[in-house]
């Protein structure tokens, strides 16, 4: 039985430690009613289990991430977050909800150091619905310039394509096709970012993972290979002699 998408926090929760193509960091989450009753215990729950600082205050509404609706980047992050800021950066996510149900949540995780890379990927076209894994990224160390819609550089390729070599991309199209084994086919939009690491590898993390909404019934793997070879195939006959026309292929 696959996987089901949650909140932003349990997702990354169940994925931690399943993922062969990425890593989820450390993370801990406490809900809103949480937060109001027992303040000081979801406080030191984040500095037990979390000794690396600067953090990351994120959040993980029960409305961020529907089947039906996203709202992705609708709500607040705090970074460089200290344990003496914590506490203002809790209360500023929540903040952030409006009028929060007592069983959102707020997820923190260390910040990622040495960030050389990140974006967003898709398994299938937002436009069309069509299973073309597009990739959108930016190199620095800011993780959130791509998700704030401040452009970056765009890759995509067919479910079936010719997998022409692409060092940055390829990695998150393994993981953009991991996901989709664990989540049963279900398009995934995810975030992600690759960090230099003291073994002078790159390590590729996975930020967050959620259901794609698309505008329309999405097309499988298999219909658009089957599209895409009528395509090629009508191309090749059009590229061949034709006995009232002068000139030769090259």
């Amino acid at each position: 039985m696959g996987l089901t998408f949650s909140t932003k926090a349990r997702t990354l929760s169940s994925l931690n430690g399943k993922l062969h193509c990425a890593k989820v960091a450390p993370l801990v989450f406490f809900t809103v009613d949480e937060w109001q009753q027992r303040q000081a215990w979801c406080i030191q729950k984040v500095l037990d289990a979390l000794s690396e600082v600067p953090m990351i205050v994120r959040s993980s509404c029960l409305s961020e991430d529907g089947y039906k609706q996203s709202n992705a980047g609708a709500y607040h992050s705090v970074l460089e977050v200290t344990s003496k800021s914590l506490s203002d950066a809790v209360n500023c996510v929540i903040s952030s909800y409006g009028t929060p149900n007592t069983e959102d949540e707020i997820l923190v995780q260390p910040m990622l150091q040495n960030v050389r890379r990140s974006g967003v990927g898709f398994s299938h076209d937002p436009n069309t619905c069509s299973p073309y894994r597009v990739i959108n990224w930016s190199g620095g160390a800011d993780t959130e310039q791509i998700t704030g819609g401040e452009g970056g550089k765009v890759w995509q390729e067919a479910a079936f394509g010719s997998k022409l070599p692409n060092t940055e991309c390829q990695p998150v199209v393994k993981l953009l096709e991991e996901l989709l084994g664990l989540f049963e086919g279900t398009p995934i939009d995810c975030e992600f970012a690759f960090t230099d690491e003291k073994n002078g590898r790159e390590q590729l993390w996975l930020l967050q993972a959620r259901p794609l909404v698309l505008p329309a019934p999405y097309e499988s793997d298999d219909e658009q290979s089957r599209r895409l070879q009528v395509i090629e195939e009508k191309i090749e006959r059009g590229m061949n002699p034709h006995p009232f026309l002068v000139g030769r292929r090259i």
